[in-house]
């Protein structure tokens, strides 16, 4: 079953037969057609409405609506992009303009609780620019080099993050209100049902990255730090404690007792220094983790390495290499250190047969990278179409809490700021994705593990 397939058949139906609709845009703003359609298709997948080509009811885009028609305001386009033969692109300026309010037209909602005024045939914000801005990764494009220490698109240049609102399914609230006013109804039905997943990276096979590495690192621990028992359990701990074997096995046991699946991600072949080489060096190592994930009923995927995301032959060489060696099709993962191309990522896996991707997520606050807490179809802007591989963006990401790398929270507080992201994806119907690397054995991080499932 495709990944959309599977997506559809999650879907909740009332029996009742979905609100047609037809999209009508302005004259001056037709040339975002195929951004428009797109924020329609995603309208669509969340709740009881369907485009058609000629229905009575018209969503009307851009001013000079017809009579009658739900008419929402034009303030994404077209000031907010550019387009040229490599696509569509995104207008920093406008878009700085707009998280500090001097951009002209209103692109957030006001109001991000269900009310009787939702029901309304004229928007007061640009819910469908929205949409298509936050799901394409728009925003994402072409941003100034200024990034995280990985050259990640940063948090602080998000839309969302400037407005405090992270935390927060903007496209689902736009989604909610178009709906609300196509069919009438304060709470439109939503068509999606909540689902958990558990994705575990594995960024290392055994208790080092290289045994080499190891080896020096113990020797520095005598030579230069004068620590012998230090050494002793560095050694110990990266080549005699079974990994990964035992670790595996306990993610996969949590899952079951907890009626859930658990998605193990594994590098491919590589030998760059920031990737790790195991299964280049143990390769049925890998096969036979893989055999026994697949027979539990748990799921294999990919982690492609540090250089992939922009690069598509090396992404296919990986790929490939990893389903040899395994001896099964893969068509789900999450890019290593979430490393994604706005304008190449989603496009290299699309063109290799993939489902789902599950790279968008910001370590440093739990949330909505893309504005939904649903998996979503996801865009091409290099060549303005919808592609097949659905992204199911990551709200919780374990390395993102303890030690001071990003934050250093507690357990309490990380498993209660799980509990209120569950909560609010249950309400849209929506999925709910953590990411917990391989062997993580020590507190407070397999603490925070073993509780959150108590608030999933």
């Amino acid at each position: 079953m495709t990944q959309l397939a599977s997506a559809l058949a999650s879907t909740e139906f009332t029996g009742d037969e979905p609100t047609p609709y037809t999209l009508s845009v302005a004259p001056t703003l037709s040339r975002f057609r195929p951004e428009l359609e797109f924020a329609c298709d995603f309208l669509d997948f969340c709740h009881e409405v369907r485009r058609v080509s000629n229905a009575h009811r018209i969503l009307h885009f851009g001013p000079d609506g017809p009579p009658g028609s739900v008419v929402v305001p034009a303030a994404l386009f077209p000031d907010g992009v550019s387009v040229d033969a490599d696509g569509i692109h995104p207008v920093h300026e406008f878009l700085e303009g707009i998280m500090k309010g001097s951009s002209g037209g209103r692109l957030l909602p006001m109001n991000l609780e269900a009310a009787s005024n939702a029901a309304t045939e004229c928007l007061d914000y640009d819910a469908l620019g929205l949409i298509f801005l936050l799901l394409s990764r728009l925003e994402a494009r072409g941003h100034d080099g200024t990034g995280d220490r990985y050259g990640r698109f940063p948090l602080k240049s998000s839309i969302a993050h400037c407005h405090a609102l992270l935390g927060v399914p903007l496209a689902d609230i736009a989604a909610r209100d178009l709906a609300a006013a196509l069919t009438g109804s304060d709470r439109p039905i939503s068509r999606t049902r909540y689902e958990v997943w558990l994705t575990h990276d594995v960024d290392r096979l055994r208790g080092y990255h290289t045994p080499l590495q190891t080896m020096k690192e113990a020797a520095a621990d005598v030579v230069f730090r004068h620590r012998p028992a230090a050494a002793a359990g560095r050694i110990g701990k990266a080549f005699f404690r079974g990994r990964p074997w035992p670790e595996l096995r306990m993610l996969m046991d949590l899952s079951e007792l907890n009626g859930l699946t658990s998605r193990f991600y594994f590098m491919g072949p590589t030998d760059d220094r920031s990737d790790s080489p195991y299964t280049l060096r143990e390769p049925m190592t890998v096969r036979r983790l893989a055999d026994e994930i697949i027979a539990r009923g748990h799921v294999v995927g990919f982690h492609p390495g540090v250089n992939t995301h922009g690069n598509p032959d090396e992404w296919c060489r990986q790929h490939k290499a990893l389903e040899s060696v395994i001896g099964h099709e893969v068509r789900e993962g999450r890019q290593h250190r979430l490393l994604f191309d706005p304008a190449n990522t989603w496009d290299i896996w699309d063109a290799n047969g993939m489902d789902a991707d599950a790279t968008l997520g910001f370590p440093e606050h739990s949330g909505y990278p893309s504005g939904t807490c649903r998996a979503h179809p996801t865009y091409s802007l290099r060549h303005r179409r919808r592609l097949r591989v659905m992204e199911h963006p990551t709200n919780v990401l374990d390395f993102g809490f303890f030690g001071g790398r990003y934050r250093d929270v507690t357990v309490e507080a990380a498993v209660k700021e799980v509990q209120r992201i569950s909560e609010q994806t249950k309400s849209f119907g929506g999925n709910l994705v953590i990411l917990f690397h391989t062997g993580q054995s020590r507190l407070p991080e397999f603490q925070f593990y073993q509780e959150l499932f108590s608030v999933i």
